[in-house]
């Protein structure tokens, strides 16, 4: 596993209120999982929108230049990604 330290002005994203926005600081993913969510856009200093919460968890990751996508994460790995709200 691989894991990093979380301080504690980061939450999990599973933590965000419904519309809550936030930017990517950490995880503790095994490295498969890490390496599949980076191809994503799910990869530190990413922002972030939770759209649902649940299962899946719903996220909206914002691309360069406005860009958007939604993606579907399962719940255990929304759990194991940490980020900063308040973007």
């Amino acid at each position: 596993m691989v894991s990093q330290t979380v301080s504690d002005d980061r939450i999990s994203l599973t933590q965000l209120p419904r519309g809550g926005r936030a930017r990517v600081s950490g995880s503790t993913l095994e490295p498969r999982d890490a390496q599949v969510l980076r191809a994503m856009g799910i990869r530190p200093d990413a922002e972030l929108e939770l759209c649902r919460l649940g299962e899946p968890c719903i996220v909206c990751v914002q691309g360069p230049g406005g860009s958007s996508c939604r993606i579907g994460l399962a719940r255990r790995l929304a759990e194991r990604v940490f980020v900063s709200p308040g973007v």
